[in-house]
């Protein structure tokens, strides 16, 4: 497994080498080979894995949006534990105006365009390429064409959810550019629900294309002994690294648990719903793809959990100073306060570790032998059980809403039924508890508090990043 990963980055490195953009478009300096870059499937191939590259980048799902920047907005660690003038003790207080938070914000922002110019670009190729050009043909044309497209909504949804406010409180304005062409045709500044409309669009093209392959002719592919770790039998493994590990790729079902994610921000709840029921009842000749182990001593990351991650290399040096004594910023809890001093729970006792009276999540502190070492999670199969139980709960049924999160609970050891729930505010105040100890160090707390509005999360919480001021066009 390890070997056909580090064959796969080498793929991405050999992009990077060949270009590089602004967050507009590729500037024609860089586009010397472009050509011969896309003459053949090999060039297709790199173009799509150097974006899958951007987005396990460091500024991105690399740190910022999963166990860093976003983690820290969302208060999973303690703010006492890191230096008052460094970066992340600003960025806990929300101090977007402070010159080093601005610069994360920035680079979150650039960054993301410079993956979506890269998207349009390929879009714009191989939606005109000859399928010949391609080992699979037809197959192997739409999969790249349809991760293409779903890269495109997933980076444009993450700068929305990051600089406009929910629809909770949506005023109908105008936050950002939806970019959707190649070379740029308009920058002109949509509201949320248009940009919405236009992730939508592209989420459902994607997952006709994609389909082809992870659906129709090689659904074993996404079991999870292939999805995340490239084993299996020898006759159903695929030949070309290529089309391995499709848990790290815009596969089928990750298409679909985003579509999911994106009508829950859109208030959308019955498409939703409709979503993330697809992805809990998958299975492949009555096996099912999507499950939870049965304990995480052995795969502290749950890989049978997971729709959708990205890897990283570097992931342990990247994360161990920030749980390492002496340091000036260190990401620390209170364990009581996100696992209540259940003797129940799986999580808080594999997950978590001591410094001193305070706890670390072990999550990321995985040396390469161990299973799931360089994965940080992007969409769990866990996330699509809350997004049906906040279904229920807004058409009222709360016992089946119950029936949901205790999927959740009792997989990871629990007991105790979590269906007393007395109100809608009732629900989504425990919600947000349950979800906090499932995606501890996955950046997700801070979205689904800005979700709901819900400004318990800080007396001075900001939900809305200010625009970078290079970037005000």
């Amino acid at each position: 497994m390890i070997n056909k990963k580090k064959n796969i980055l080498c793929s991405l490195l050999t992009l990077l080498l060949m270009s590089s953009c602004n967050w507009l478009e590729v500037s024609p300096s860089n586009e010397v080979n472009a050509d011969d870059m896309y003459s053949n499937g090999d060039g297709y191939r790199n173009a799509l894995n150097g974006l899958y590259l951007q987005l396990s980048g460091s500024t991105l799902y690399g740190k910022n949006m999963s166990w860093g920047f976003i983690e820290v907005l969302g208060q999973q660690y303690l703010t006492e534990k890191m230096k008052a003038t460094e970066v992340y003790a600003k960025a806990a207080s929300y101090k977007y105006d402070d010159t080093d938070v601005k610069s994360i914000i920035s680079g979150l922002w650039t960054e993301s365009y410079n993956a979506i110019a890269g998207c349009n670009k390929l879009i714009s190729m191989v939606s005109e390429a000859d399928p010949a050009l391609f080992v699979e043909n037809e197959m192997e044309r739409d999969l790249v064409w349809g991760e293409a497209l779903a890269l495109r909504a997933l980076f444009h949804f993450d700068i929305l959810r990051m600089f406009a406010p929910s629809m909770e409180v949506n005023d109908g304005k105008s936050y950002i550019p939806y970019v959707d062409s190649y070379p740029v045709i308009s920058t002109a500044y949509y509201s949320n629900a248009d940009i919405l409309k236009k992730i939508e669009a592209d989420l459902l093209k994607a997952q006709k294309l994609v389909a082809k392959c992870d659906v129709e002719k090689h659904p074993v592919w996404m079991e999870t002994e292939y999805r995340m770790f490239g084993k299996g039998l020898a006759g159903e493994l695929p030949e070309e690294v290529f089309f391995a590990f499709r848990g790290f790729r815009m596969n089928y079902y990750a298409v679909t648990a985003l579509l999911a994610r994106v009508y829950m921000w859109e208030k959308e709840y019955k498409k939703a719903f409709d979503c993330a029921d697809e992805v809990t009842k998958a299975s492949n000749n009555k096996k099912t793809l999507f499950g939870f182990t049965e304990t995480l001593s052995g795969d502290m990351k749950d890989c049978t959990n997971l729709i959708f991650s990205v890897n990283s290399e570097t992931l342990l040096d990247d994360y161990k100073p920030f749980v390492t004594s002496g340091n000036d910023n260190l990401f620390l809890f209170n364990v009581e306060d996100i696992y209540e001093g259940s003797s129940e729970d799986q999580r808080g006792k594999v997950w978590v570790s001591n410094l001193g009276s305070l706890q670390y999540s072990k999550k990321y502190l995985l040396e390469e032998s161990e299973t799931g070492y360089d994965v940080i999670p992007v969409l769990r199969l866990s996330e699509m059980y809350y997004i049906m139980a906040e279904y229920y709960a807004q058409n009222g049924n709360f016992t089946e809403a119950g029936k949901m999160v205790d999927k959740v609970r009792s997989a990871r050891g629990l007991i105790s039924s979590s269906s007393n729930f007395s109100s809608m505010e009732d629900f989504r105040r425990k919600l947000l508890k349950e979800m906090r100890k499932e995606f501890v160090g996955e950046g997700q707390l801070y979205f689904q508090y800005k979700r709901f509005n819900d400004k318990s999360l800080s007396d001075n919480v900001k939900f809305v990043f200010d625009l970078p001021e290079n970037e005000d066009i």
